[in-house]
């Protein structure tokens, strides 16, 4: 993935969308340029700042609660706080696209080896994502999450448009399978007016290995970073079904991982 190096800490995007019209429109025909267009996807992209913040997105951390929060557990062991992501920020990007609530963080948790299999029927017991209020301190007594622990890496955001890939069935669709070879040059012309962050709120999934849970979508995409190694794990990502997103119930988020 290529790095938003141009992004500012909470910038607009960088992705103009006219000339994404234009780049779809005189490469595919009228009828498949609107299909294609239809499922571009707003988002927002990240990349590792050098700058700490009281407030925005960071991986890792020591996440700021309330009193009442009890630090998840999967097997009997603390889970590992892999991101925390400001609600007010992904508002403030995306405006009415963004659905779950305003306010607070989303943590992201995932079990501290990523061993644990996907629970039968809805959701996943290796992963938890939680909406927890603005607090006012780290973890509360007792709730404390047993070492190793990520240090926090601050992370500045940018509004950017996300388009689908080969991998996913919905390009085919719209588009036909029997022109991949046009798809193939869409994506690379697309590349240069629309480039890929490291890490992603909402959008498509930006890796063609990624495994992509059945009936859901990305929620969250991270990249490994220096100081975030998971081993063989390349990157991490959490996924919810559409009707779960708009209704804004975490309870049956997934998760995947790409394996090097």
């Amino acid at each position: 993935m290529t790095d938003l190096a141009f992004m500012g800490s909470e910038g607009r995007e960088p992705g103009d969308r006219s000339a994404i019209d234009q780049i779809v429109r005189t490469r595919l025909g009228v009828d498949a340029a609107e299909r294609f267009l239809s499922l571009v996807r707003p988002s927002v992209g990240f990349s590792a700042g050098k700058r700490s913040s009281e407030s925005g997105s960071v991986i890792g951390g020591v996440p700021v609660t309330t009193e009442s929060f009890a630090w998840p557990r999967c097997r009997g062991r603390p889970m590992v706080l892999l991101a925390q992501i400001d609600c007010g920020q992904a508002a403030r990007l995306l405006g009415g696209h963004w659905t779950l609530p305003d306010h607070g963080h989303l943590f992201f948790f995932h079990d501290d080896d990523f061993a644990a299999e996907p629970a039968p029927g809805l959701g996943d017991d290796g992963c938890r994502v939680l909406h927890v209020a603005a607090g006012t301190g780290g973890p509360p007594e007792g709730h404390a999450p047993a070492p190793p622990s990520l240090p926090a890496l601050p992370l500045e955001a940018c509004a950017l448009p996300s388009v689908p890939t080969l991998a996913d069935a919905e390009t085919g669709c719209a588009v036909g399978d029997d022109v991949i070879a046009l798809l193939i040059d869409l994506a690379e012309a697309l590349s240069a007016v629309l480039p890929a962050p490291r890490h992603r709120l909402l959008g498509w999934c930006d890796s063609w290995d990624t495994p992509r849970p059945e009936g859901h979508r990305p929620l969250l995409q991270l990249e490994v970073e220096a100081g975030t190694s998971w081993g063989e794990i390349v990157n991490v990502s959490f996924w919810i079904r559409d009707e779960d997103l708009r209704a804004a119930d975490l309870r049956g988020v997934r998760r995947s991982y790409e394996v090097a």
